[in-house]
């Protein structure tokens, strides 16, 4: 009898357990990030730093001269608090970034791409950076980072930019982002919050991001906002896609103000590590990311996805700002920095394809997603290409496609989630360096263009050589 009663309360105890773990959000904690916009709220007169989220913004003022901007400095005395008012509008020249999806895999290659374009002079003239997913992470970085860390406008929160130099960034984007997740899942903390508050996957991926990328005082609350962009950097767009009910209209959300102002949000208090996730909230992996809209009466949430899910590439925000500005003399360079993959699907010579992450979710709906990406993908680059041409403008489209078939087979192998090995970044760098030099070398080429890069290029920083894959003949018979 005392063991029956003893195997009673341990039965009862474990079905209190699963009743519990099974009600989630017992706590109304961690639904939504965003703030209430408020109207009455004054700027403090003399700031003690420059607010930088006028950059998280649609209405993108490109005339702004780069090289003033690129230099400005904070005056708490001064009259403008940023540079808009205090650098002449003299530059006729718009450039634009954009940068698709792909997991470690684009934010590596696109940060190999920045750094190339650094070399010839053309990053720190551009005007605008927009981005999904994986690209996310570096767009980000690049726009709240600086270059000299003594010469560069503070933070509201006090807290050190995180400084643009490949031998601080790489070693950061290169982290195994899915172990840590994994790790930091079974912290005590975040189970207690997973399963008893609003608290959720992606909730612990952007901590693990914010810590690791951005700004190590996550631990003290004071995580990156947008008003802590950098003001001497470009304007920056964040894509998600709006996955509401009745959501209307396009389905792309740009984390900007005029995204947030119709939500009645303040974008300037949103936290930057949960926009990147938002933007690279990739479906069966992470949950989305959920915005409280404040112009309804009653309680009603806005829920965000990955950017992929509606434009890959990040083109969509770029040719909106493109096609309102309509003056045909001013010149008007997009590059779009493309990691996308053409192989995807299990290896037809493998009995048994499945790996670690089949065994929580079958990786089969990854791709499938892809495969749908790539169908939505089809046709941005050539309506943009048509466009620029008849508007004064020029694309550049950095593609693993022009690459050799060794680098490029080796590259197409990488798969798409947030890890990769050590040879695999090396040899995103080395076609990035290849395929910038392609580019550089025909607008140097080109009179029309040349004067917007500094050639020969500047000494470019060191890498550990690129190993690539031997491509496997396949007999058929």
């Amino acid at each position: 009898m005392m063991m029956n009663t003893k195997y009673f309360w341990i039965l009862i105890a474990l079905i209190v357990i699963q009743l519990a773990l099974s009600s989630c959000a017992i706590i109304p904690y961690y639904s939504h990030y965003n703030v209430k916009a408020d109207p009455h709220r004054k700027p403090p007169s003399r700031p003690k730093a420059p607010s930088g989220a006028y950059l998280a913004s649609e209405d993108v003022q490109w005339r702004v001269d780069w090289q003033c901007r690129d230099s400005w400095q904070f005056d708490r005395n001064a009259q403008s608090t940023n540079p808009l008012g205090a650098c002449p509008k003299t530059d006729n020249n718009f450039i634009g970034i954009a940068i698709s999806g792909g997991g470690s895999r684009a934010s590596i290659f696109s940060a190999a791409v920045f750094f190339e374009l650094q070399r010839y002079g053309l990053l720190q003239q551009v005007d605008v950076i927009s981005s999904v997913s994986g690209g996310s992470f570096t767009a980000a970085y690049y726009v709240l980072s600086c270059d000299d860390p003594l010469n560069t406008p503070p933070t509201i929160e006090g807290s050190a930019r995180p400084r643009w130099d490949p031998t601080v960034v790489f070693p950061k984007l290169q982290k195994h982002f899915i172990a840590k997740w994994i790790r930091n899942s079974f912290w005590i903390v975040h189970i207690f919050r997973y399963w008893f508050t609003y608290y959720d996957r992606t909730d612990v991926m952007a901590w693990i991001i914010a810590d690791t990328l951005y700004d190590t005082s996550w631990f003290k609350g004071k995580g990156f906002h947008f008003k802590d962009l950098n003001p001497q950097r470009p304007y920056l767009i964040i894509n998600a896609t709006n996955n509401t009910e009745h959501a209307g209209g396009t389905r792309v959300f740009c984390f900007t103000k005029e995204c947030f102002d119709k939500l009645r949000s303040s974008v300037d208090y949103y936290p930057i590590a949960h926009a990147v996730m938002a933007s690279a909230a990739f479906p069966a992996v992470f949950q989305s990311v959920t915005l409280k809209d404040y112009s309804q009466k009653e309680d009603w949430y806005v829920h965000l996805i990955d950017g992929g899910a509606s434009d890959n590439l990040g083109i969509t925000a770029l040719e909106k700002i493109l096609k309102k500005n309509r003056d045909i003399h001013s010149k008007k360079l997009i590059i779009v920095i493309d990691a996308h993959k053409a192989n995807y699907g299990k290896d037809p010579r493998d009995p048994n394809p499945r790996n670690l992450l089949d065994y929580y979710i079958d990786s089969n709906v990854i791709d499938a997603y892809q495969t749908l990406m790539a169908e939505l993908r089809l046709g941005k680059t050539d309506s943009l290409q048509q466009w620029l041409s008849k508007n004064n403008g020029k694309l550049i489209h950095l593609k693993f496609d022009d690459l050799e078939d060794e680098l490029r087979e080796t590259i197409v192998r990488i798969k798409t989630n947030l890890k990769i090995r050590k040879n695999e970044a090396a040899c995103l760098k080395h076609a990035a360096r290849i395929l910038v030099q392609k580019e550089m070398e025909k607008l140097h080429a080109d009179p029309e263009w040349s004067g917007l890069i500094q050639f020969p290029p500047a000494e470019g920083y060191e890498f550990p050589p690129c190993k690539p894959k031997k491509i496997k003949q396949q007999h058929i018979d």
